[in-house]
């Protein structure tokens, strides 16, 4: 196995530097926009907007990246705003938004389009949800039963499911362009307008 070369090193840097950057500007979004749907009378629980910044990350950085991304927004929210409430919520948002933010992650390094990673790492997000249900009764005490744990906020979620699934992929695939664009053009592999 032969030595990374000086230039895929920094190439590697570069990347983890872009995630970790990437990383932390969606823990700010995730706290600041369930403040802008509070302040505008959109529930929470209808749009979900925590998700989508840590959808996008998932879909945009490594997993490792976007696992602490899943974690720490609902754990930086609610330290600064009380949103969501520290027990029982905060814990379990935290775990639903790694499985999100990781499966988006592990999806796209297969070479799946955004298109196709987004909905099934929301569905991966929704599948867990039962398991969460199981873990959360006996160690957070959550006093919800199954149907209201599971189903109830699936179907009081759905908005913010849909506004995820077209909002997440639009806006991924315009940063990617982005990014691809200015990579060629500090190469000189752009032609001219």
């Amino acid at each position: 196995m032969t030595e990374p070369s000086a230039s895929e090193q920094t190439a590697a840097r570069h990347e983890r530097t872009r995630d970790l950057v990437f990383g932390g500007m969606m823990i700010a979004l995730g706290v600041l926009a369930p403040i802008a749907f509070h302040a505008a009378g959109w529930g929470g629980a209808i749009f979900l907007p925590m998700h989508l910044p840590v959808l996008m990350a998932g879909l945009l950085v490594s997993w490792r990246v976007a696992l602490f991304v899943g974690l720490l927004t609902p754990i930086v929210s609610s330290a600064l705003t009380g949103m969501p409430p520290p027990l029982p919520t905060t814990p379990i948002m935290a775990v639903e938004l790694i499985v999100l933010a990781v499966a988006a992650s592990l999806l796209r390094r297969t070479g799946m389009s955004v298109w196709v990673a987004a909905p099934l790492a929301i569905g991966a997000r929704i599948a867990i949800r039962p398991v969460i249900f199981l873990l959360a009764v006996p160690l957070l005490q959550v006093e919800a039963g199954f149907r209201e744990f599971v189903i109830v906020t699936l179907l009081q979620g759905w908005p913010g499911i849909v506004l995820q699934i077209l909002l997440a992929p639009t806006l991924v695939a315009l940063i990617e362009g982005q990014r691809t664009a200015h990579v060629a053009s500090s190469t000189g592999e752009v032609d001219p307008p």
